[in-house]
């Protein structure tokens, strides 16, 4: 992959990072806002509403946090020179793939065998 790809695709990763890490900062707020709303719940129905919120939230920020933990190592592989390759194969993931899902760990062969699994 040359230098210029590789910096296009640093700079997406870079980008994504910020966009988690807010996501993961508005999640943890809005859970800690429905904690404050939950004590002045008058009814069984805002508090299984508050309930919910926050289950959800808290589902958005592990997610959140999973990718970003992708995101970081995709970034510490392009600092490492490994950036690109199948972590099973070890074969060149497709531009294509690395362009949709930069994160990506697996060629498309790898995944698809994965998720048959």
């Amino acid at each position: 992959m040359d230098a210029k790809r590789k910096k296009e695709l640093k700079d997406l990763l870079m980008e994504m990072k910020e966009v988690k890490i807010a996501e993961i900062r508005q999640n943890t707020e809005e859970m800690a806002s429905a904690d404050g709303f939950q004590k002045d719940a008058q009814d069984f129905a805002d508090t299984a509403t508050n309930i919910y919120d926050k289950e959800l939230h808290g589902d958005l920020t592990e997610k959140n946090k999973k990718l970003l933990h992708n995101i970081e190592e995709a970034l510490a592989k392009i600092d490492e020179g490994r950036f690109g390759k199948c972590d099973k194969c070890g074969k060149d993931i497709s531009i294509e793939r690395l362009k949709a899902i930069p994160s990506t760990k697996l060629c498309i062969k790898c995944q698809t065998g994965a998720e048959k699994l």
